[in-house]
C-alpha cells in the first residue's frame, strides 16, 4: 500500500500566471476553463470572477483570444472591427482556446484559486 494517492485520471493539469504592471493585473489560466479566481484588492475589496459561460464547450483553436472574425478584406490592421488589439485594452475575464484570462483594473494584495 502507497502513502500517496493518485490524481484521478481525468484531473488534467492547470496552469495560473499573473503579472503586476502598469497598475493592473493580469491572471492566465490555462488547461481548463472550469475554475474561478477570487482577487483581492489592497483596499480589502474583493471581485470573483467565475468561467466563462460555454466552459463546457470545446473552444475553437484556429482563433487567439482576441481575434475578430469580422477582418477588412484587404488584411488592413485598422479594421473597426478588430475586439481588442491588446490583452491591457480589456477590463474583466475573456475566454481562450483552453483557458481565459483575466484584466483586472488595479494591483491585487491576495488570489484566491479554486478548481
Amino acid at each position: 500500500m502507497s502513502d500517496t494517492a493518485e490524481p484521478p485520471a481525468d484531473d488534467k493539469p492547470v496552469s495560473f500566471n499573473m503579472n503586476i504592471r502598469d497598475g493592473r493585473t493580469e491572471i492566465r489560466v490555462s488547461g481548463d476553463r472550469d475554475t474561478s479566481v477570487i482577487v483581492y484588492s489592497m483596499e480589502g475589496t474583493e471581485k470573483i470572477y467565475l468561467p466563462p459561460e460555454d466552459f463546457d464547450r470545446e473552444a475553437e483553436r484556429d482563433q487567439g483570444a482576441y481575434d475578430s472574425p469580422y477582418r477588412s478584406g484587404s488584411g488592413a490592421q485598422d479594421s473597426p472591427y478588430d475586439t481588442h488589439p491588446d490583452a491591457g485594452s480589456v477590463t474583466g475575464l475573456e475566454p481562450t482556446a483552453d483557458g481565459y484570462i483575466i484584466n483586472h483594473p488595479e494591483p491585487v494584495a491576495s488570489v484566491q484559486f479554486l478548481r
